[in-house]
């Protein structure tokens, strides 16, 4: 019968020494077995816990200084599973840098060409009324508003008083393509009959297909009293054009608002000097206010200088506060004109010799100058006569690019037709471009994914 050798393994508690050995193999040296045994597989000793460990999977580090046995496997579990997370963690952070550069558009950096421009009062500039200037020609238009303000001031006894009532109304023109021109003191009526006057000259732009021009001014009450405070009114006719039938119905006037003023009686009366100190106050304000108006109307498209605006004042009737003090009332009628802003920058860039054909510019630094009235010292009537002015200071003169024009030429392309691409853009003093993501060689062929920078004016100069 054969014998189970597995029999003559030795339990834990027969063996000698420690779990791990004395640090040699716990096979027997040569020569004679310890304790008389005979040398064969049968005498060796085999640890019954590292066995179950093994089989268990416990695959911790034995103690220090001591040695495995010859059958026992090193335990790196632990170790393993760290080593797994770490690797995981590293290709998370890879594949995130990867997509941020997959999913970012592609960028073109461009500095624009430019140069810096010295303005002197030197050199005038003429506009003329859009109405009637010729093509290329520097233009401009009228853009008219009324601002009024108010102060307190103490009053002293009381004084009669007989005011006029006025309001705003718009003036059409039906008749004619060709601007119309009313005379300071044209008469406006109501249906009811009430006759108010422009106190000035009025320029009415001349109707465009359909549609007709128009033009916003201030009238005042032929006469004095209540009755003039009319509220809006649909339709003033203009008595003096009632010779000319086609004018007569072509051109009119309509309110939107109360007239407001009228008066006949005794009010509290107002120092002298009170007064003109007060309505100098407010013209003051009225004034400031009209100048940041102006600056807001600047834009992309639009030249506007501040320098240039036309202000009338008026002084409107009085009212009595509830405390015993009068209140004054001041209007500021603002004409402004305003300049195409493409229009002034090609005429300033012909000024400094540029060519101008095919290439569009801008201008920055604009509301750094200060401008004044040429020829007539701003005698000139706005909206009908040329406007003269000059400039002091100094600007930047800048050449647009086309953004989108840039992107199609750019699409599809591979990157060392980049170079030449730039080159063939008068417009562009340098740009530089990042494709992403960076692993390929050509642009998008998206419009889209191609994004447009532009360096700021200051560090083109």
């Amino acid at each position: 019968m054969a014998k189970d050798y597995f029999q003559d393994i030795l339990k834990p508690e027969e063996k000698s020494g420690s779990a791990y050995g004395s640090g040699k193999n716990d096979i027997e040296p040569r020569g004679e077995p310890q304790g008389g045994g005979e040398r064969s597989i049968r005498n060796i000793t085999v640890n019954p816990r590292a066995g179950r460990r093994a089989m268990s999977g416990d695959m911790r580090e034995p103690p220090s200084g001591a040695s495995r046995g010859p059958y026992e496997k090193p335990r790196l579990g632990g170790q393993k599973r760290i080593w797994m997370w770490v690797v995981a963690a590293v290709s998370v952070v890879v594949l995130l840098i990867l997509a941020l550069f997959a999913f970012r558009d592609t960028t073109v950096t461009v500095t624009p060409r430019s140069r810096p421009v010295v303005f002197d009062r030197a050199v005038h500039f003429n506009a003329y009324p859009s109405a009637s200037a010729a093509i290329g020609s520097l233009s401009y238009t009228v853009i008219a508003n009324d601002i009024e303000d108010s102060a307190v001031v103490a009053s002293e006894g009381t004084v009669h008083a007989e005011d006029r009532a006025s309001g705003t109304i718009t003036v059409f023109n039906e008749y004619s393509p060709s601007p119309v021109r009313l005379i300071k003191n044209t008469r406006f009526a109501t249906p009811a009959g009430l006759v108010f006057r422009v106190p000035a000259t009025v320029i009415i732009p001349g109707k465009k297909g359909s549609v007709p021009g128009s033009v916003t001014v201030t009238v005042v009450a032929d006469q004095a009293g209540e009755q003039y405070n009319v509220g809006p009114v649909d339709k003033f006719t203009l008595p003096g054009l009632k010779t000319s039938p086609t004018m007569y119905t072509s051109v009119y006037a309509r309110s939107t608002s109360a007239f407001t003023g009228g008066f006949v009686g005794d009010r509290p009366g107002v120092d002298a000097g009170a007064l003109s100190a007060a309505r100098a106050e407010v013209r003051a304000r009225l004034e400031s206010k009209a100048r940041d108006g102006t600056r807001a109307l600047s834009t992309a498209a639009a030249t506007v200088f501040p320098d240039l605006i036309r202000i009338t004042y008026q002084s409107l009737p009085p009212t009595t506060e509830a405390g015993g003090g009068v209140r004054i009332h001041e209007k500021a009628h603002v004409e402004i004109p305003v300049l195409p802003a493409d229009l002034f920058a090609q005429t300033v860039a012909q000024g400094v010799g540029e060519n101008t054909e095919g290439v569009n510019f801008r201008i920055e630094g604009l509301d750094t100058l200060v401008a004044g009235y040429g020829g007539g010292g701003g005698a000139q009537t706005l909206g009908t006569d040329p406007l003269d002015f000059t400039l002091t200071g100094n600007a930047v003169l800048v050449w647009k690019v086309d953004a989108e024009s840039l992107s199609l030429a750019l699409a599809g392309r591979d990157q060392d037709a980049f170079q030449g691409i730039i080159t063939g853009v008068p417009s562009i003093q340098e740009a530089r471009a990042r494709i992403e993501p960076f692993w390929k060689g050509t642009f998008p062929a998206s419009t889209s994914d191609i994004s447009i920078e532009f360096v700021p004016v200051q560090a083109a100069q």
